[in-house]
């Protein structure tokens, strides 16, 4: 496998930063994970991320002479001391050569060959997710049906047919993906369904798919387990099957650059759910927080977890160096040596960066001050703007960055670098803030670029946002797969990842669509939608064959006619069954009055 041409790179990221709105790349003082918030606001289960773990109870300074807010002038002391670890001045001559962990042996790009669009997309949402899904919407709609809807079968008059649910097959289940990532291409996804299947105001590719009614029942219906078998004890059990199997493909097909970034996503959610978060610093404020493991260079998402709050009330200790191991875990062995992660303060710690040590995995972060493997010395605030101290330690970096005077000093702990090395200006910005600031915000664009073409819709249930957010990162995946096998492909235009989207979409439906083309008596609507999408119909759904016409046993008045002249025919409606004359009636393959002609 050959690796990626830095020039497709380059593409892919320029394609993904189209509509970004500007991200701040710089590290500053004030700066902090939304994480570290979640202890700090009242919020459901938030409190289980808190950083008490890593945080030592007391003031790191109250064994100082020195108070946050004072400005020292002091020389750099040769070594530090804190909790048993020496802080020394001068780099290990030891690390002075490339370290294994710094080594890649596996080259970065796609390790299998796709041949369409839709090949890319499902290797993310497979045939086994869909068959799941397909199962338990079925059985969770039928035992409906028979439970609300067919004990009133005797008191209303309606066509019995309503009284049953029609099975979804896995073809139908892809057109509805399809149609949800339609609506996300035109930004859609909170327009009037109404809308959407109005063929003058929309896209028809919606009327040709489905009708409106189908739609709605499968966002009613659709389901991804068996509640009546399903654990209780587990919070993401109604997705629980489908989740895992999605995350164990997302790490399959792709083998990441150098760089890595972990950080948390938050999908937007206000509806009833016992692990809704609470980040102020999020534009949604409330939602489902993701934690995600995504590669620098290519915005591929390698990894994603769930965030479900605490277990049995109790708040979790170390719970950031967990998460962090869990996502970089369920990468194959011969992909991570040599690979660098950064994440922020609230992930930031000594041990964490050890235990990726032992993976042959570097890291870089900011250090939150608080932090008690931190020597008080660092945290000071110098008189010196511009000034670096660096330290090291066995196979650690440290460094105390003053970049604003009369701030607290930025503090970064790096496995990745070994010598105290700075820029050549006048800020004098040591090179391992600089790789800090060029790697840190891998998910932030991923997170923006799903937004700005998301397929989640207004929705009650919290399962369907999980799945929401499957699309949004198979599609995401899915294109980078496909632009790095096709570098040529719609070169030179701006707006690349909507046309690509937008293909996926069709490709979703087609299927369904050809399917949808073969029937017989198409409403007169969904044949002009079908027609317009290029599809054939079959030869009795043409205008000059012939037509399907009901007959009642009896001859009764035009239920649309006034009372004079009050025709009786036998003719009737094919869909309503009510009797019509000729004037309040279209002919194309059936017999269609005015008033079910202008529903559909």
């Amino acid at each position: 496998m050959s690796a990626i041409p830095k020039s497709n790179l380059k593409r892919i990221r320029d394609i993904l930063l189209a509509d970004e709105n500007g991200i701040n790349n710089d590290v500053n003082d004030n700066q902090g994970s939304d994480s570290d918030s979640d202890s700090d606001f009242l919020a459901t289960e938030s409190d289980d991320t808190s950083n008490s773990e890593h945080i030592s109870e007391e003031s790191d300074l109250s064994n100082s002479d020195f108070e946050h807010g004072d400005v020292v002038t002091l020389s750099q002391p040769e070594t530090l001391k804190k909790n048993g670890v020496t802080w020394s001045m001068y780099p290990n001559l030891e690390q002075s050569r490339t370290a294994a962990a710094n080594v890649m042996k596996k080259k970065s790009g796609p390790t299998i060959k796709i041949q369409t669009i839709l090949d890319a997309f499902k290797l993310f949402f497979t045939n086994e997710m869909l068959e799941q899904i397909v199962l338990h919407t079925n059985l969770y709609a039928k035992r409906y049906y028979d439970k609300k809807i067919r004990p009133r079968q005797d008191s209303n008059n309606i066509r019995s047919d309503s009284h049953f649910w029609k099975p979804v097959d896995r073809i139908e289940l892809e057109s509805f993906i399809g149609l949800l990532i339609q609506s996300g291409v035109h930004r859609s996804n909170h327009e009037l369904l109404n809308d959407l299947w109005d063929i003058s105001q929309s896209c028809p590719l919606y009327r040709a798919t489905m009708s409106l009614q189908r739609f709605k029942h499968l966002l009613q219906f659709i389901r991804f387990d068996d509640g009546e078998t399903r654990d209780k004890s587990d919070r993401l059990g109604p997705i629980r099957y489908i989740f895992d199997i999605f995350t164990k493909q997302l790490s399959k097909y792709f083998v990441p650059g150098e760089n890595l970034t972990v950080d948390e996503q938050l999908v937007p959610f206000r509806g009833r759910c016992c692990f809704v978060q609470y980040m102020p610093s999020k534009p949604a404020k409330y939602g489902l927080k993701f934690w995600v493991l995504s590669d620098v260079d290519s915005r591929y998402v390698l990894s994603i977890d769930l965030y479900t709050g605490k277990k049995n009330n109790n708040i979790q200790k170390n719970l950031a160096t967990d998460v962090v191991l869990k996502l970089i875990d369920r990468l194959p062995n011969n992909v991570k040596q040599g690979r660098c992660i950064t994440f922020d303060r609230y992930f930031t710690d000594i041990k964490l960066s050890d235990a990726l040590l032992d993976r042959k995995m570097t890291s870089i972060g900011v250090v939150e001050h608080r932090r008690s493997f931190l020597p008080d010395e660092l945290k000071l605030c110098r008189r010196n703007l511009y000034s670096t101290w660096f330290y090291f330690s066995r196979q650690h970096m440290v460094l105390s960055y003053q970049a604003k005077e009369k701030k607290k000093p930025i503090i970064i702990l790096s496995s990745s670098h070994n010598q105290p090395e700075v820029f050549d200006d006048d800020k004098k910005l040591p090179c391992a803030v600089h790789d800090y600031n060029q790697t840190k915000y891998g998910v932030d664009v991923i997170d923006q670029c799903i937004g700005n073409y998301t397929v989640r819709r207004i929705n009650r249930r919290w399962p369907m946002y999980v799945f929401y957010n499957m699309i949004d990162i198979a599609a995401i995946n899915s294109m980078t797969i496909w632009l790095c096998q096709n570098s040529d492909w719609n070169n030179g235009r701006t707006n690349t990842r909507r046309l690509f989207l937008s293909q996926l979409s069709f490709a979703l439906t087609d299927e369904q669509n050809q399917r949808h083309s073969q029937q017989s008596r198409l409403k007169p609507k969904v044949k002009l939608a079908l027609l317009s999408l290029g599809y054939k119909l079959r030869s009795e759904n043409v205008q000059n064959s012939k037509v399907n016409v009901h007959l009642n046993s009896s001859k009764k008045r035009c239920y649309l006619c006034p009372s004079k002249p009050g025709r009786k025919v036998r003719q009737s409606c094919y869909d309503c069954r009510n009797n019509v004359c000729l004037s309040h009636s279209t002919r194309i393959t059936t017999v269609t009055c005015q008033k079910c002609q202008e529903k559909n």
